[in-house]
């Protein structure tokens, strides 16, 4: 009895410790820049409820042509943007990349977005293994690919946001692309 329960927990760890996305973040740009990730659970999100939270250290700088791979838990709720100086602690007034993970069913897929709504600064990609890629090069890219500044309509219908099944997936972010 102690082994199969023993057996049961090793196996449930081994499925919350393998439930996760692989985030890669590259820079592209023609100089550094500092990503950071962004817990927007119970604030931005009106998503609270089951959300995960990003807690590891935040990317590093990455030079030109640089890239890093993070690890996201599998029910995350946040931004991803590039820190300027500017950018707020969750990305405000810069271009962000947001993301609700913490769905993923057949009726509410995770969704993912690029959002310009409180500022441009900077072309961005978001490619999503076996899932739409979306990409806004210049403020004007708009909203088939894009939030544009200053849209507090959603762009009428949500239009920007891409929407992936669920699952482990793994997320492509590239700067300056």
């Amino acid at each position: 009895m102690k082994l199969s329960l023993l057996l049961s927990a090793l196996a449930s760890a081994s499925t919350l410790v393998s439930a996760q996305h692989a985030f890669t973040l590259v820079n592209k740009c023609g100089s550094s820049i500092t990503p950071r990730v962004a817990n927007t659970a119970c604030g931005y999100s009106p998503r609270c409820s089951g959300a995960g939270y990003y807690t590891a250290a935040q990317p590093g700088t990455l030079g030109a042509g640089a890239s890093e791979t993070i690890t996201i838990p599998v029910d995350w709720v946040g931004r991803i943007f590039a820190q300027n100086g500017a950018c707020g602690a969750s990305g405000e007034d810069c271009t962000i990349t947001e993301f609700n993970l913490d769905t993923g069913d057949f009726y509410t897929p995770q969704a993912y977005d690029i959002s310009n709504i409180q500022g441009f600064t900077q072309s961005i990609e978001i490619a999503a293994a076996g899932c739409d890629t979306v990409t806004c090069t210049n403020v004007n890219c708009g909203c088939s690919e894009a939030y544009p500044p200053g849209d507090l309509s959603g762009c009428g219908s949500d239009l920007p946001v891409r929407a992936c099944g669920a699952g482990n997936i793994a997320f492509t972010i590239t700067f300056c692309p």
